[in-house]
């Protein structure tokens, strides 16, 4: 049978891939489930009243507008492939794509060669806190951006990891900075360790510089016994703060502080909606492989940084 422009698959129905089945289902667009653990794809497919299946082979691509891929990022690379060779040609990547840069370029290459369309699971983009940090921007709120400060912190997670801090956190303030600046950095210099944690990196600090003289600082930590997700950015006239848990943000300026109201929205349910609304619309999704490429040369610059303890140039 044909597919439903709103008929979503969701691969991988773990930790954080059950959200995308929750949220999918509250705009109307979840089409199916699949998750190699039979037991957790039938109860979100009885839960849902939707089909759910063992494995992507099972799939019939017509039935599927899209597909979701919240495996681990280890498997990305896997199952979108099939994904597309089974006919989805809108498929959303969680963060931070694929394991590997190398590993981007094959998936991207890949989807070019099927037709499909790619986007990536960079959240942030759709956090209030961030629409309004850019609005003020425009409007020179705070004048010139000197410095990029992200924070983003909190006590080993309760899930399967199979990458270290940097690809799996930092890589969000990555894409953040990129898409702020509206390019990359032209040197990086880390530092990344395992304090706890003596198989991945769990706490890491980094260092952006750009050639237009703005810096960014991004620090990242599995160890803290508290949650924290704030990004500060430091003008000539001003300062911009942003809480992106709670998205508020303060103004804050010689004049005094200022607080605009914003309405609290859930980034992920405006991520998956954008997610549709291409489909629907056929147009190119956003972000997309690019962004993703970007970011994962600069995290992956990262990690030469921290382990040559020198200063990386990036081409």
């Amino acid at each position: 049978m044909g597919n439903s422009l709103r008929a979503v698959v969701v691969v991988g129905a773990g930790q954080f891939g059950k959200n995308h089945v929750r949220v999918l289902n509250e705009l109307g667009a979840l089409g199916g489930i699949v998750d190699r653990n039979l037991a957790v794809a039938k109860f979100f497919g009885d839960l849902y009243k939707k089909p759910w299946y063992g494995d992507v082979k099972d799939l019939k691509g017509d039935e599927f507008s899209g597909a979701v891929v919240a495996t681990p990022t280890t498997t990305h690379l896997e199952v979108a492939k099939r994904l597309i060779e089974r006919g989805i040609s809108n498929v959303f990547v969680e963060k931070p794509f694929t394991a590997t840069l190398e590993e981007a370029y094959t998936l991207a290459d890949f989807a070019e060669d099927h037709g499909a369309k790619l986007m990536v699971g960079f959240i942030e983009r759709f956090n209030q806190a961030v629409d309004l940090i850019m609005k003020m921007l425009s409007e020179n709120a705070i004048g010139r951006p000197i410095i990029y400060h992200a924070i983003r912190i909190r006590r080993w997670p309760e899930r399967p990891i199979d990458l270290g801090v940097v690809k799996d956190v930092s890589i969000h303030d990555i894409d953040l900075v990129n898409y702020l600046k509206g390019g990359l950095p032209d040197l990086v210099y880390a530092k990344a360790g395992s304090a706890i944690h003596k198989v991945l990196e769990d706490h890491v600090t980094i260092t952006l510089s750009y050639r237009s003289g703005e810096m960014a600082i991004i620090e990242a930590n599995w160890i803290t016994p508290y949650k924290m997700r704030r990004f500060t950015i430091t003008g000539v006239d001003g300062v911009l703060e942003a809480d992106l848990v709670t998205q508020e943000v303060f103004l804050k300026t010689q004049a005094g502080s200022y607080s605009p109201f914003v309405e609290w929205k859930e980034p992920l349910k405006m991520e998956l909606n954008a997610f549709i609304h291409h489909i629907e619309n056929n147009s190119s999704h956003s972000p997309n492989h690019v962004d993703a490429i970007n970011a994962l040369k600069v995290a992956e610059a990262v990690l030469k940084s921290s382990q040559s303890e020198k200063t990386i140039q990036l081409d």
